[in-house]
């Protein structure tokens, strides 16, 4: 059954997407601007390089042997950035900062499809030496409100690697519910990994139905 939204933007009203949205301790978090998409690839490649070292879980999908293009990176982001939210393509990000260093962030993007609008597909880094200090939560709790707000948008969706029990549990918390399991869904540098499917419904109190 299709719902109806219960939280809705306030009509007209400007949005400061460099505003800070929420602190813990040190910590705060922000929508990021275009003038922070260099430093936002930099944080999502110390990230990855920390992906599956020494028995960290992954991070992402994608074989040591695969280079990044920043070049191309740079370009990609901005476009995604600049697209509005009710064209197809586009992307949001926020920030975890530690006073001015960027430690961490989060991505809610638009599909392909219109008409897969009303859903957006998540992902969310933080480096290990901000871990288990709350700035996950931070980061969730912006995007999941900033999403209620948006009248388009009422599914976020997600998938975490079976190899990271932390991240799945602390998405649970915030309301997420697993959707499937597709075992042997990736196989990165010769280790295999189990993808867990998980959604949440924005435009429910209840988070899924």
């Amino acid at each position: 059954m299709v719902g109806s939204k219960e939280y809705r933007a306030e009509p007209g009203r400007p949005r400061n997407y460099g505003l800070v949205m929420s602190t813990t301790g040190s910590l705060s978090v922000r929508l990021l601007v275009m003038a922070d998409v260099d430093r936002y690839l930099h944080d999502l490649l110390e990230v990855d390089a920390e992906s599956g070292v020494d028995g960290a879980p992954h991070s992402h999908a994608y074989s040591r042997s695969e280079p990044f293009d920043a070049a191309a990176g740079h370009d990609r982001e901005v476009t995604r950035w600049s697209t509005d939210l009710a064209d197809i393509g586009w992307r949001r990000a926020w920030g975890l900062l530690d006073g001015d260093l960027l430690v961490g962030s989060l991505y809610l993007a638009g599909g392909t499809l219109r008409s897969e609008s009303h859903r957006v597909n998540m992902g969310m880094s933080v480096l290990s030496s901000h871990r288990r200090m709350g700035g996950g939560s931070l980061l969730l709790s912006s995007a999941i409100a900033w999403a209620r707000s948006e009248p388009i948008i009422y599914w976020i969706d997600l998938g975490v690697f079976s190899d990271n029990p932390g991240a799945k549990a602390l998405y649970a918390r915030h309301g997420f519910r697993i959707l499937g399991h597709t075992p042997d869904r990736f196989r990165v540098d010769g280790q295999s990994l189990d993808d867990i499917s998980m959604t949440i419904n924005v435009a429910s109190e209840a988070g899924f139905l």
